[in-house]
């Protein structure tokens, strides 16, 4: 049996000249290491929310915007406790950290119950309780501010305010939040925790475990290296277990007509609230997306979510095939099939979906680009290829991804 294990590089440090330095790494887990402690480690996520890897964790999350340091809560028999670190993004999206240096005994076994535990009492605040719970933490900030709104509206004046406030509202709601543990160096027996985290994945919020190596560099100038040790997909609501030395979770049980026989595709958050949004607009899409998205999974199209679901594939190229974007109202845009010089294989692609809805291609920029159209020249509906095309339009995807394939892999060569 072969052992992987999780090794990373020392850090290099090269001067004007050329000289290489190897740089010492700060061990804040040591008593020794004066100055490091918890309230440093939350300070500095909070001044400097780069640092944390969202992108790494939830691609297309959007930026971090610092909410809050220190949430309180309440907990039944009067238990309370506080949140190390609370961000939010400017489409609603919330991400829950609890800091900790691994001296603590605590760290290496209840660590992940606690965050998960906190997490869940905030799940169970509805928009205003969670507000107001904000704006108490943050009356030490140096400009306080009315609501959390005007706090998202500095960063992004664009953002709406009751749009705002129904998407955090949709989240805390619906428990999807990204929930995180970091940690100056995580240690072996945290790993497996993750693991086990990772065999209950579900559907609404994702947990991740993130390592910040400080490194001393020449100068008095600190070398701050984040890295995710491990994450899971989305995870299902339940019961966290603590037994002994282990942390058990048990899933919330389906009820039957919840049941499906083959496994789900793995969702990120952002594509689990875009099919929300979707069945607003249409109650039967997202079920029809999902069910064809598990079939073009298995000829390598994957979903890049930016603002719609993005259908690609890795191609040949140096640049990814794009074979649509679904949007949250429910269109359907095939034009990016036509980027990048890929113009006859969009064609027919395109024509072969313009056949099966009696619809037409479309002309853009100049002819350099097509689209598919309804006959009424009109963007085509999700529903008008599925359910009744749904073969057809896998079909030509194939046809599409060989031909640019078989293309650009001999131009690269």
């Amino acid at each position: 049996m072969t052992e992987i294990r999780r090794r990373d590089g020392r850090p290099i440090w090269l001067d004007k000249s050329g000289r290489a330095q190897p740089l010492g790494r700060v061990d804040l887990g040591s008593t020794a290491t004066s100055g490091y402690d918890e309230s440093w480690l939350q300070s500095l996520l909070h001044s400097q929310p780069s640092i944390f890897p969202i992108e790494q964790i939830e691609t297309g999350f959007g930026d971090l915007i610092p909410l809050c340091r220190e949430f309180p809560l309440m907990f039944g028999a009067g238990r309370s406790g506080s949140l190390d670190n609370v961000f939010i993004t400017n489409s609603g999206g919330l991400v829950l950290i609890e800091a900790k240096l691994w001296r603590n005994p605590q760290a290496r076994r209840e660590v992940i119950a606690q965050a998960m535990e906190y997490a869940g009492a905030i799940f169970r605040m509805d928009y205003e309780t969670f507000e107001r719970t904000a704006l108490r933490a943050r009356q030490t900030e140096q400009k306080p501010h009315a609501s959390i709104y005007e706090l998202v509206h500095e960063h992004d004046s664009s953002v709406g305010e009751a749009e705002f406030v129904e998407a955090v509202s949709r989240n805390l709601a619906r428990g999807r939040a990204v929930i995180a543990v970091v940690g100056d160096g995580i240690r072996d027996d945290i790993a497996p925790l993750a693991e086990l985290l990772q065999s209950h994945a579900g559907q609404r919020f994702t947990f991740a475990l993130v390592e910040l190596g400080v490194y001393e560099a020449p100068d008095g100038i600190r070398l701050v290296v984040p890295s995710v040790l491990a994450k899971t997909v989305l995870i299902e609501r339940g019961v966290v277990r603590l037994d002994h030395d282990s942390i058990r979770i048990e899933p919330v049980r389906a009820a039957p007509a919840q049941l499906v026989a083959s496994p789900r595709r793995a969702v990120s958050i952002g594509e689990d609230e875009f099919y929300e949004l979707l069945a607003q607009k249409d109650p039967e899409a997202p079920e029809l997306l999902r069910r064809f998205l598990e079939r073009t999974d298995r000829i390598g199209v994957y979903v890049d979510r930016q603002a719609g679901l993005n259908l690609k594939h890795e191609g040949a190229g140096d640049r990814p095939l794009n074979l649509g974007v679904v949007r949250k109202d429910g269109f359907l845009d095939t034009g990016p099939a036509s980027w990048w010089r890929r113009l006859p294989e969009a064609e027919r692609y395109n024509q072969t979906l313009a056949t099966a809805i009696g619809g037409k291609i479309g002309s853009m920029k100049a002819g350099s680009e097509c689209v598919l159209r309804t006959a009424n020249d009109k963007t085509p509906r999700l529903t008008d290829l599925l359910p009744d095309h749904e073969d057809l339009w896998l079909e030509a995807m194939e046809r599409y991804i060989a031909a640019l394939v078989e293309r650009e892999g001999s131009e690269k060569s």
